[in-house]
């Protein structure tokens, strides 16, 4: 009988080694993958459906019936004896073409056509947005990975210091407490890069979600991103003429404004034209055996108890939100640009003063070891040396972490990327 270890085993695969892409391929499989770019372009598809939909009652219509009826006996008249009121055996065919002229057919029509535009730009939104989450996702992948390396690093520091530790407690020269010292700031680095190292392989999970992947996605050291605009003026025109959430917010106020102008023709006459031919054998009293007839019928709307005005104010109201939302995108898409500026700008200064301190910390290790092997310093100096080492590549990392999401932060809020 399998245990339970046996099952999981079965039905849980062994972790693969995640596929390396470089930040470009990763956004082109992005697009071209992720369930929510997919779905964003179906809709788009739908639009264009219901453009058809919506047009097929503005444009004219033909349909054909033919009806056959065989009866028992034919009917026979009471009064007139011989006289056949309704045949035995009929058969009737019509063909009928009709037209709706409706002026609210015609505007749905046009307000159709205006939601396709608006649903191409609500797919560019859907698709800088999952940019903002693949580039974030990937630098935190690169970041993370040079945070491995720095607790990789400090692991090896940890094992030397320890096996030095070893020696000397083995010559008589050193301590139980410096070899417990030691001991203690091994584990603890290790602990650090066990967890490091989860965090990764979480992050690469989560990149090959965005990816629409099966599997982990890996990130290569170098990521080459496009150039961000300093100026802020430059920055702010780049921002009003790129960003496609902008322009969808404009979209959305321009379709308000064309419903609501369009409200016109729910207060005009509307007619419907048909013309049928039939063919009747055999004919009757009433119908011969060939014919046509031609229906023309005007309606004029004169009180539906108030359901067109309410419709007006309802228009009204929505075309306000719109030219609302405008203007708070406006101000928020002004505000994103100036603070991604000074965003970028500390992350630079940040960066190089981060750099600099995890080279001199990299100097303080190696002078407080050999310090210590001459006898010149003591072990709490080294274990002190090593955190603060430790602490300052990690710190680096992240700072150069943060000096790329800002320069992607200010790449989005200009809409040069995507």
């Amino acid at each position: 009988m399998a245990t339970a270890a046996t099952l999981l085993a079965l039905v849980t695969p062994a972790r693969a080694e995640p596929t390396t892409l470089s930040f470009a391929e990763a956004m082109r499989r992005a697009f071209a993958r992720n369930p929510d770019m997919l779905i964003a372009m179906e809709e788009i598809a739908r639009a264009h459906a219901i453009v058809e939909e919506v047009r097929a009652g503005s444009l004219p219509t033909l349909s054909a019936v033919a009806t056959f009826t065989q009866l028992d006996s034919p009917r026979l008249s009471i009064t007139s004896p011989g006289a056949i009121l309704l045949p035995g055996t009929q058969f009737n065919g019509a063909g009928t073409a009709a037209l709706t002229l409706d002026p609210r057919r015609w505007v749905q029509w046009s307000q159709a056509r205006e939601n396709v535009r608006t649903t191409r730009l609500n797919a560019g939104d859907v698709r800088r947005r999952l940019a903002l989450a693949v580039g974030q996702t990937y630098l935190s992948v690169l970041a993370q990975r040079q945070i491995v390396q720095a607790d990789q690093l400090a692991v090896q520091n940890a094992t030397a210091h320890v096996d030095y530790t070893r020696l000397r407690l083995e010559g008589g020269n050193g301590t139980l407490l410096d070899f417990q010292r030691a001991n203690a700031l091994y584990n603890s680095d290790r602990a650090l890069l066990d967890r490091a190292q989860f965090l990764l392989a979480q992050l690469q999970e989560q990149l090959g979600i965005l990816l629409g992947e099966n599997a982990a996605v890996d990130a290569t050291a170098d990521v080459q991103l496009p150039d961000a605009p300093v100026d802020p003026k430059v920055a702010l025109d780049d921002a009003q003429r790129l960003r496609i959430d902008l322009h969808l917010s404009q979209e959305l106020l321009t379709a308000a404004t064309k419903v609501r102008r369009e409200s016109w023709a729910d207060f005009m006459p509307w007619a419907t034209a048909s013309f049928e031919g039939f063919y009747q054998t055999p004919p009757t009293q009433t119908v011969p055996t060939r014919g046509w007839q031609l229906l023309v019928t005007l309606t004029l709307p004169i009180y539906d108890g108030g359901l067109r005005y309410g419709l007006l104010k309802e228009r009204r109201a929505l075309e306000h939100e719109a030219g609302i939302r405008v203007d708070a995108e406006l101000r928020l898409v002004s505000s994103s640009v100036r603070t991604a500026l000074v965003e970028l700008e500390r992350a630079r200064t940040a960066l190089g003063s981060a750099r600099e301190a995890a080279r001199l910390d990299a100097d303080v290790v190696r002078l407080t070891t050999i310090s210590y092997r001459a006898g010149l310093s003591t072990n709490i100096e080294v274990i002190d040396a090593q955190l603060a080492a430790l602490n300052a590549d990690v710190n680096a990392a992240l700072a150069a972490n943060n000096e790329r999401q800002a320069q992607l932060d200010l790449l989005l809020a200009t809409g040069r990327f995507p």
